[in-house]
């Protein structure tokens, strides 16, 4: 009987190597350190991705409130993303872009405190007090982040020198005819 092996392609390989050694690092084995190290050097983006606690505190925030619905999962993930693209307004200054980031995360802890409130008919005041603190909490968050990022946004948005002004207002300003009366000229009554 013949034994038939298969081979793996190379990008299948890499794949599973990859996979093996994150699970290692994940469990805290020190040994994989020096290799993981090359591997976040040779891929920029597994650092990125994984070294940005607001993109993992905010996909905590959607499994919580999506809990196994991954319809719902994705679709808010996918809000979070216009969302923010929205906020930064096409900005890409890494300061305007990191405070749409937290103004839209602050957004979705609103939203979801304003369904858990919503989703508890019948229960009590006292009940639903803690519930409100966490999400006026979450509110003051919201509006305080999206303040600071229009107050960034308008310092960093270049000043108008006097000039220009005075060029726009000299602009706007209607012809005004001059009467000349000739000098030695007298007018007669």
């Amino acid at each position: 009987m013949q034994t038939v092996t298969q081979e793996m392609d190379p990008a299948t390989q890499v794949r599973q190597t990859l996979q093996h050694l994150l699970t290692r690092a994940q469990q805290g084995d020190r040994s994989v350190l020096i290799e993981l190290r090359r591997v976040l050097d040779q891929d920029r983006s597994l650092w990125i991705e994984f070294g940005n606690l607001a993109l993992q505190a905010e996909a905590g925030l959607v499994k919580l409130a999506a809990g196994n619905d991954l319809l719902l999962a994705e679709s808010i993930m996918r809000k979070q993303a216009d969302l923010k693209i929205e906020l930064a307004g096409g900005d890409t200054d890494p300061l305007i872009k990191a405070l749409a980031e937290r103004a839209a995360i602050c957004h979705l802890q609103v939203a979801y405190f304003d369904g858990l409130l919503s989703g508890r008919p019948g229960s009590s005041v006292a009940m639903l007090e803690p519930l409100r603190k966490q999400m006026d909490s979450a509110n003051k968050r919201y509006l305080n982040a999206i303040k600071t990022l229009a107050t960034v946004r308008k310092l960093l948005r270049p000043s108008v020198s006097p000039v220009a002004i005075a060029s726009r207002l000299e602009a706007r300003r209607p012809a005004v005819r001059e009467s000349r009366v000739a000098v030695g000229t007298s007018v007669d009554n």
